[in-house]
């Protein structure tokens, strides 16, 4: 998915909706995977429902981002700290 074929709708590629969630992590230090979703769909619509787990698992390889345990199912950026009680 990440190599592109001639009826691959870039805006539905796996390079732009990792740069969509990293620049969603940038202004909200954390997010849920339910907020990762719902911000996605509303900016690429529904059919960006399949590529999100693909981009966050290629996020993770890149070791951009980070996954806060499943207490709170969310994802970080690698660096930033946060404090969990």
């Amino acid at each position: 998915m990440i190599k592109p074929h001639k009826y691959l709708n870039l805006d539905l590629s796996i390079l732009n909706i990792s740069a969509f969630i990293l620049q969603d992590l940038k202004k909200n230090s954390i997010l849920s995977y339910n907020d990762v979703i719902n911000s996605s769909i509303n900016k690429f619509g529904e059919n960006v429902k399949d590529t999100i787990p693909f981009a966050l698992s290629f996020l993770f390889m890149l070791d951009k981002i980070e996954y806060l345990g499943n207490e709170l199912d969310a994802f970080q950026l690698k660096g930033y700290l946060i404090e969990t009680q």
